[in-house]
């Protein structure tokens, strides 16, 4: 159980000096369960989790969505985490509603791209996202990246000509890139031997970081995750289905809100050793190379 103080007590958490931690610029609401993909490189690879679907409950997603609006959230809100979003048929559903009650949102979606079509990309505008980012994982995970491996994509999806596209490279590997008005789409070949990292030790394929991390680490602060179960965990990298991450989870939202938990005592520890390096209350954190501008502030 996590202890909460009296600062995250209900009649206090309107309160703007309660607010000790500022809000994350980035929150992961994971609304479904389901990946269709194993790749080595990830957790579902060596895990069976993922294998079914199940979504959040309405009743639980809406509760999460109207906190975050109460609170005048105006950072990223994505609908991913060990998930394939877009095997969710009740997504637009979700987007619709986030940015009505959350308008200052910003929805964005991760995904292999597997399913995604002109028609569903379309859809996904209308409704509000700002920002789409396709990574078109390889078979093998020594796959060069490759710009032909993107077009070819691109014209399966029936997306080669629906925006103007520049080719460039970026941190993970190689990506189109297009933008129009709000919305920013990615579609990346990824490096994955030289960009991806082992998640904390959940993945056994990629090696472990040598030496220990000695950077900072401020996912604690920027970004919030919260699992198709309304899990809030330390941060995106970790997997509670493994025996070794399930330490790492800080509550339930079906029992406390959004708030209680992003300023519980737990996350308040992690923040402060994660600032100087220290692992003492994360190990998992000590094999840890994410790059993501999330661990920066």
């Amino acid at each position: 159980m996590t202890n909460i103080d009296a600062c995250a007590t209900p009649s206090a958490l309107a309160a703007s000096s309660c607010r000790r931690t500022p809000l994350p610029r980035y929150v992961e609401v994971e609304t479904s369960r389901k990946c269709n993909r194993t790749c080595g490189w990830c957790p579902n690879g060596e895990n069976a989790a993922r294998r079914t679907q199940d979504v959040m409950p309405w009743s639980l997603y809406t509760g999460i969505i109207d906190e975050l609006g109460t609170l005048d959230y105006t950072g990223w809100l994505a609908f991913h985490n060990y998930n394939e979003p877009l095997l969710n048929e009740r997504l637009t559903r979700e987007i619709s509603y986030a940015k009505t009650a959350v308008p200052q949102s910003k929805p964005s979606i991760y995904s292999n791209g597997d399913v995604l079509r002109r028609e569903l990309f379309d859809q996904l505008v209308d409704t509000g996202v700002e920002y789409i980012r396709i990574t078109r994982y390889p078979h093998q995970a020594d796959t060069p990246p490759s710009f032909t491996a993107i077009e070819k994509w691109l014209r399966q999806a029936g997306l080669f000509d629906r925006l103007d596209w520049t080719y460039r490279p970026v941190r993970q590997g190689l990506a189109a890139v297009a933008e129009s008005g709000a919305l920013k789409v990615e579609i990346i070949s990824p490096q994955i031997l030289e960009s991806y990292n082992n998640r904390g030790g959940s993945v056994t394929m990629l090696p472990l970081a040598a030496p220990p991390r000695t950077a900072p680490c401020m996912m604690t602060v920027t970004s919030a995750t919260i699992d198709y179960r309304g899990r809030m965990k330390m941060c995106c990298c970790v997997y509670p289905d493994t025996e070794d991450h399930a330490r790492y989870v800080i509550g339930d939202l079906n029992q406390s809100t959004f708030l209680e938990l992003w300023n519980s005592p737990q996350m308040t520890e992690y923040r402060r050793g994660h600032a100087v390096a220290d692992w003492s209350l994360s190990p998992a954190c000590r094999t840890c190379t994410q790059p993501l501008p999330e661990t920066r502030l």
